[in-house]
């Protein structure tokens, strides 16, 4: 029986080698491939830390997801490794000029290491776990690249994943010029129903989703009234999800004592050309011009 586990173990490690050894560590792909580019990276991570609750600027949002987008979700070697960013990587993948590169991530180091993210405690426990986000960062600026290592806490969001996650592409947000439009992405991606089911096109929706708890998760500030919430973040963000993203999204306002205490959400992958911003029906075609009569 003990030659049979040894040998069963075995088996499960040697298998376990040959995946690893067939999945591309993207990391390595780019430090080894200089026509590599980052947005050819895909960004995984759980439901949970989509839905965690946290403000990032655009510059540490791009910074982080890009770094995220380095590390292979079903990898075992991911564990406390320091991931490299260098400043024409950043400039690549986001369009900007390198000397602004150079300067994002002179102040990405800086504020990574001092963001905290909020999340729900697992298996639905009451109440609410912090932790940060890297656990070293550092700015090499004669080499042009930051070193990070992210916190273990937040690593069991990101790898060995086997459940409730979901993933993208990192070219499908690097044109986002807001961080709320890109969490907001996020969250509507957690809900995506899967792709099996709607012939490969992104859509999802949320039921009565506490207004109170999404702008929780969007770090809106709370001094902002419902009415600057819904113009300056939802309305920024809808409308760039629909000009960059091609979603569209649709909310209905569900009223509580006369206040608009939660939405419903839903969303559709479509042509641009062809979805209203606003929900209703779709913008008439121009009608044909008949040829003159003869």
């Amino acid at each position: 029986m003990d030659k049979d586990l040894e040998h069963m173990l075995k088996s499960l490690e040697q298998t376990k080698f040959n995946i690893e050894a067939r999945t591309k560590n993207t990391n390595l792909l780019a430090d080894q491939d200089p026509n590599y580019g980052l947005t050819n990276n895909s960004v995984t991570k759980s439901h949970a830390l989509s839905r965690a609750y946290y403000r990032f600027s655009l510059v540490e949002k791009r910074c982080m997801e890009a770094l995220i987008s380095k590390l292979h979700p079903l990898r075992s070697d991911n564990n406390l490794q320091e991931i490299e960013l260098s400043a024409l990587e950043y400039a690549k993948a986001y369009n900007v000029p390198v000397n602004i590169a150079y300067r994002d991530l002179a102040s990405a180091v800086h504020d990574l290491m001092r963001k905290v993210i909020t999340a729900d405690r697992p298996n639905g426990k009451e109440g609410r776990i912090e932790f940060t986000v890297m656990s070293k960062a550092e700015y090499k600026a004669d080499e042009g690249k930051i070193v990070c290592a992210f916190n273990s806490y937040i690593l069991p969001y990101l790898l060995k994943l086997s459940g409730k996650f979901s993933s993208y592409p990192l070219k499908q947000t690097a044109d986002f010029s807001s961080s709320y439009t890109w969490r907001f992405y996020e969250i509507l991606i957690s809900w995506a129903q899967p792709k099996d089911k709607t012939n490969g096109r992104l859509m999802g929706w949320i039921n009565s989703q506490p207004v109170d708890e999404l702008r929780e998760m969007l770090g809106v500030p709370k001094s902002y009234t419902w009415k600057n919430f819904e113009h300056q973040v939802l309305n920024v963000a809808s409308k760039e999800l629909l000009e960059k993203a091609c979603i569209g999204v649709f909310f209905e306002r569900v009223k509580t004592n006369r206040k608009i205490t939660h939405l419903n959400i839903k969303f559709i992958e479509s042509d641009q050309t062809t979805l209203p911003l606003e929900g209703g029906k779709p913008p008439k075609k121009p009608a044909k011009r008949r040829p003159n009569a003869v």
